[in-house]
Parts: structure tokens; sequence; C-alpha cells
């Protein structure tokens, strides 16, 4: 019987979650490296998935299920998760900036909750594994 311990749908949408959150900090970092860039626009991620959706399976969440036989598979509506954009309705400066530090830093706040949950997670579940190697 083959286990496949590192290669689990769990594991893999924790890496996905992580690999989220990374693109938004780095979104982030340059946000607030261009704070004083006259006529920079606030880029952001799209950044609600779920942990569901990064749990299917890849054929599944990059189509629309079909229900009766004569349904048409197409490829699932809206943007990417992962798309970067400019937000809308944002105060802009003179300038023309409109990146708001307690906004941002708001973000990093987030993001940083994310790392820490997910680390919290992953120390779990190998904690787990570790003990019932050494328990035999």
């Amino acid at each position: 019987m083959y286990m496949d311990l590192f290669g689990s749908k769990t594991l893999n949408a924790m890496e996905g979650y992580m690999d989220r959150l990374s693109q938004r900090q780095k979104i982030v970092a340059s946000n607030l490296a261009n704070i004083d860039t006259p006529g920079f626009k606030t880029k952001e991620i799209s950044f609600h998935a779920t942990m569901d959706e990064l749990i299917a399976a890849p054929d599944q969440s990059a189509k629309l299920r079909t229900t009766r036989e004569r349904h048409i598979e197409g490829e699932a509506f809206g943007p990417p998760a992962n798309m970067v954009f400019e937000p809308q309705g944002l105060v802009e400066r003179a300038d023309r900036n409109n990146v708001d530090i307690d906004r941002e830093m708001a973000k990093v706040s987030e993001t940083t909750f994310g790392y820490s949950m997910i680390t919290q997670m992953l120390r779990g579940k190998y904690q787990k594994l570790a003990s019932s190697i050494n328990e035999r």
C-alpha cells in the first residue's frame, strides 16, 4: 500500500495559500515602495479563494460543473484568483498617487497572520507524522 505523505490535497492547498500570501506580500511591498511616486496607482491581488477552491482537483476548478447530459462544458467565468488589478474608488492625492499607508499596513498584518496560521497548521501536521513514526 502506497501512502503519499508529502503530496496530499491538504498540503497542496496549504502550498497554494502560501503562494497567494507571497504574491500579496510582493504587491503590498511594491505599493509601499511607490508611496511617493507621482501618478502611481495601488495594485491589489484578488484574494477571495477559499481552501475548498485550493483543494479542488485542477480539472474541477478550471471548468464549470455539468449536472445534465446536455449541458455544455466550459471554462469558469470571472477573473483568475491570482489576477492583479487596480482597485477603484481610492482617494488620490494631488500628485495622483492613491497609495494609503494605513490600508497597506492592514494588508501586511493580514498576510502575516495568514502565514502564521498556515505554518502552525503545517507544524501540527508534521508533529503528528513524527509522533506516528517514533511510536511505531
